[in-house]
């Protein structure tokens, strides 16, 4: 059985993302932020000063990507590290004060972009949608082999 490739879950993928990412990077122009960092200041908003480790796995990033990414936040004043009283080998993140009012603008943007974005869809397919878009990102790189056919959030 023969498939167009524009019918390939994965070309529809892609081609979804390239307009998601567009469509945020735009949004977030005003600011000054890749989305990357713009993830790292919502996500320390929500709970700041946790460890990197943690913030690495909330973020779904390796440690070296996300050192980089801490490493231009602190360059720019809007991180700061510090050791972890408990844990000496633990490094905490937080945001300084101008981080933290960054960090509330990208909150207040993403959550406009995201409805923004979604209403385009109208009816029930923003639900629908996130809910796959979860499952999608659950399904294990053993899927193909016959494994498991989703990992434990």
């Amino acid at each position: 059985m023969t498939m167009m490739t524009r019918d390939c879950i994965f070309f529809q993928l892609a081609k979804a993302h390239q307009t998601a990412s567009r469509f945020w990077k735009d949004r977030l122009a005003p600011l000054r932020l890749t989305t990357a960092q713009a993830t790292v200041l919502a996500f320390l908003n929500e709970e700041d000063g946790i460890t990197s480790a943690e913030l690495g796995k909330r973020l779904q990033l390796d440690s070296a990507t996300l050192t980089g990414l801490i490493n231009r936040l602190e360059a720019a004043g809007l991180v700061a590290r510090r050791k972890d009283r408990e844990d000496r080998r633990a490094v905490r993140v937080a945001l300084t004060p101008p981080g933290r009012g960054l960090g509330k603008q990208v909150v207040d943007l993403t959550t406009r972009a995201h409805h923004e974005f979604l209403s385009s869809l109208g009816g029930t397919q923003p639900a629908q949608i996130t809910v796959l878009l979860e499952r999608v990102s659950r399904v294990s790189p053993g899927v193909a082999a016959g494994k498991n056919k989703e990992r434990p959030t």
